[in-house]
């Protein structure tokens, strides 16, 4: 026995008519939302956090970021102070030199810089012969 032809094509219309109130709903006349204005805020410096640490205490130590000393005097480590960088877009060239007395090991010094709102970078150097001289780069991208 087959079924009578218009009631099933008026079922199968208020099926699709049923569907489509919610679906309407859902896709349907949504105002647009305003997207978020980000700011893209060029300062000229960042306050960051330097830590220096070394496993021997050498005689002369300098730490210069943009031609300005960091270090007033040799301290037990960790040395740990506070600065402005310059702006860290391109990158922040920090001038390491140190030395030690006369038979120290060749050792380490560990240089870590933590601007507001970055990510901390860490750089380790060995020295040689009793000294260290050299320029390490931090990048943030």
């Amino acid at each position: 026995m087959r079924g009578f032809p218009p009631i099933q094509i008026f079922l199968l219309v208020l099926t699709f008519v049923v569907l489509a109130v919610p679906l309407s709903q859902l896709t349907g006349t949504t105002t647009p939302r305003k997207a978020a204005v980000v700011k893209a805020v060029e300062s000229t410096s960042v306050k960051s956090l330097v830590r220096l640490r070394y496993a021997h205490k050498p005689v002369t130590l300098s730490v210069k970021i943009a031609d300005k000393e960091l270090i007033a005097e040799i301290a037990a480590s960790p040395i740990e102070l506070t600065t402005s960088l310059p702006s860290v877009k391109d990158g922040v060239d920090v001038f390491l030199s140190a030395t030690w007395a006369d038979g120290t090991p060749d050792t380490s010094i560990t240089l870590e810089l933590e601007p507001d709102g970055l990510a901390s970078r860490s750089e380790t150097r060995w020295s040689s012969a009793g000294s260290l001289d050299e320029v390490i780069t931090f990048e943030w991208k």
